[in-house]
């Protein structure tokens, strides 16, 4: 039996900050992490999570306190392995964490593993060895590799464990059958942070959810994304993720479920069985759910139905006003497919977020325009306005650095994907004029839409 401890890394900007409102964030736990736990338990191993993430907020943002009980839950647990799931943009957080570990390691001679998993670690391995200190970088799945790993198992001889005796490029053992996987247990979490009632996904009203998924992969490759690198598509029976709704209601008393896949529309039929179970079997008048989607996902009938079994807000990526600049993002729809969404979601008053990118590579000021007029013309409940950041393992990083647009590796621009107006522009257009566009456009979603809908989306609820 293995002693392994795996940890989700804090973010950045919740270092020094006292004000942290639940009612006013959203934040989704650390899900991957949770489901590997609770199979590494079911294989024989101990298993701790510990969520900096939650931990950091709860400590109203001192840092130095978190670490000091890191290091204490290490030297307490004498972990034989040590694993950290976490994106680019965690990548300073993450070296301190490494290192932090480490040293606390050496102090009380523990002979442990330092194991990096998630896209960064599939998509960049190399530099998750080389700079942030890991013994191996897994490269894909890793529900099987790691409990091989757990086993005792030769990292050389484990599918998907990059080492610097053997930087394979092989991705990690997938399971055949996701329903092979047992439910997460979010009781390795503080699972009532992440629940908590929030205003900030609907904004008409709160919410509450606990995430799942329905698949892994992506049939798309947008150019900006890299989702679809970490794992082959396939998906959950709906038998198994009705009967894990109603473990989450059961165990946990959750009436609210977040279906974090990149599109939930890559199996149409899934969608369908699910909602129809949901009513069939009365779950529908017990729990909500909701889940990303794409325009190009949706008709009249399959939003009917998925209203009727509990489903009340869907998170649309509709990126752009502008067909050439979703041709250039390889979205794969027609800009049509979004005011279709768009106005079957108003029809039906039927709560949606639809998110936007700004400053595309190739972008010019008159698409941005078509992009903000669109904004004002669709007026989605909820809107989400971003800069663009490129992040290593997606396509159009690797474009940008072939043409010179970005000539190093830097962390500190990756970082900025969950900030706004702090980034260069990509875009073809003068970065002081960007700027007034993008602040241009943040006004018509955040100020502008709201004044004109009213009391529109919440007159749904009454």
């Amino acid at each position: 039996m293995a002693r392994v401890l795996l940890t989700q890394p804090w973010l950045y900007h919740d270092e020094g900050r006292d004000d942290y409102d639940l009612w006013n964030e959203w934040r989704n736990g650390p899900y991957s992490l949770i489901l590997l736990a609770t199979n590494l338990r079911r294989a024989g191993h101990e298993v701790l999570v510990v969520d900096l993430h939650r931990d950091l907020i709860l400590h109203k943002g001192d840092l130095d306190r978190l670490l000091e009980e890191f290091r204490t839950k290490i030297v307490d647990f004498r972990p034989d392995m040590l694993g950290v799931s976490f994106f680019s943009i965690h990548w300073f957080e993450v070296r301190r964490l490494v290192a932090e570990a480490r040293k606390t390691c050496e102090i009380a001679s523990i002979a442990c593993t330092f194991i990096a998993g998630g896209i960064h670690a599939t998509t960049a391995s190399a530099d998750t060895i080389e700079n942030l200190g890991f013994d191996i970088s897994f490269l894909g799945e890793a529900d099987i590799g790691l409990i091989r790993l757990a086993n005792g198992e030769r990292p050389d001889d484990v599918p998907g464990a990059y080492t610097t005796s053997n930087p394979t490029t092989r991705h990690g053992q997938s399971i055949k059958s996701l329903d092979d996987l047992p439910f997460a247990d979010w009781s390795f979490v503080d699972y009532k942070f992440y629940a908590h009632p929030t205003y900030i996904r609907l904004k008409v009203r709160s919410t509450t959810s606990i995430d799942m998924i329905m698949g892994r992969g992506c049939v798309y490759k947008c150019a900006f994304c890299a989702y679809y690198a970490l794992s082959p598509t396939r998906f959950y029976s709906a038998e198994y993720l009705l009967e894990n709704a109603k473990y989450l209601l059961n165990e946990f008393g959750i009436r609210g479920v977040y279906f974090t896949d990149s599109t939930i529309g890559n199996n149409r039929r899934l969608i369908e069985e699910f909602s129809e179970g949901m009513i069939r079997s009365g779950l529908s008048d017990q729990m909500e759910w909701y889940a990303n989607i794409r325009p190009n996902q949706v008709t009249r009938p399959l939003l009917e139905l998925m209203w009727r079994s509990g489903c009340r807000y869907l998170f649309y990526g509709m990126e752009s006003g502008s067909q050439r600049v979703l041709d250039l993002m390889v979205k794969g729809m027609k800009l049509e497919s979004s005011y279709r969404a768009a106005e079957m979601h108003r029809d039906m008053r039927f709560p949606y977020n639809a998110s936007f990118i700004f400053g595309y590579p190739g972008e010019t000021e008159s698409e941005m325009r078509s992009t903000i007029e669109m904004i004002k013309t669709i007026k989605a409940p909820s809107i989400g306005v971003n800069w663009y950041v490129p992040l290593p393992g997606t396509p159009d990083y690797d474009s940008l650095r072939a043409k010179g647009r970005i000539t190093h590796d830097d962390p500190a621009e990756w970082r900025w994907i969950s900030e706004v107006n702090q980034m260069k522009s990509f875009s073809d257009v003068e970065e002081s004029r960007f700027r007034k566009l993008f602040a241009e456009a943040q006004d018509a979603a955040y100020s502008w839409v709201p004044r004109e809908n009213g009391s529109f989306w919440t007159d749904a609820f009454v």
